[in-house]
């Protein structure tokens, strides 16, 4: 699904008790699914959808705290919950880009805008679980320059380059 992310039509979500809001004001940069045991983990449920946001285009207004946690292939994460109702929101990595947030992406007051364009980590998928849509799937991470839309990658070089 292709959207138009910009400050006159941002994409809006927040927590379930509304303390934490956010506007993103740029068409995140890849959206996935993850099957890992670390995302069924922390969300209690089968999978998660992931969102890659640069947080120059991000706003976020609430409380929130972060706690560290280390993921199963080595990263440290840091997750950022709302000091309220603790809902998830987004985490960093220390394997990524810095600048870059990974948003959880049901936490979107449309959760239909982003549909996964990937789902990964596909060896931890639960048995009873199928997945029916046409995106790729990947039996652990897949490579970001052959996945990614070149668009994106191109706007990920940018930012990196300064």
């Amino acid at each position: 699904m292709q959207i138009e992310v910009t400050d006159a039509n941002p994409l809006e979500g927040g927590c379930s008790c509304g303390q934490v809001r956010y506007r993103i004001t740029q068409e995140p940069l890849f959206t996935h699914a993850c099957h890992c045991t670390d995302c069924q983990r922390s969300t209690g449920s089968a999978f998660v959808v992931h969102s890659w946001v640069f947080e120059d285009f991000w706003d976020i207004s609430g409380d929130v705290r972060a706690t560290k946690l280390v993921a199963g292939r080595g990263a440290d994460l840091e997750p950022f919950f709302c000091t309220n109702c603790g809902t998830f929101i987004y985490c960093r990595n220390s394997k990524r880009p810095k600048g870059l947030v990974i948003l959880r992406t049901f936490t979107l007051d449309d959760t239909s805008l982003l549909p996964p364009q990937a789902h990964i980590f596909t060896k931890d998928m639960k048995e009873w679980l199928s997945v029916s849509d046409d995106a790729p799937k990947f039996e652990t991470m897949y490579e970001r320059e052959e996945i990614w839309p070149e668009e994106s990658l191109r706007r990920l070089e940018a930012y990196m380059a300064n």
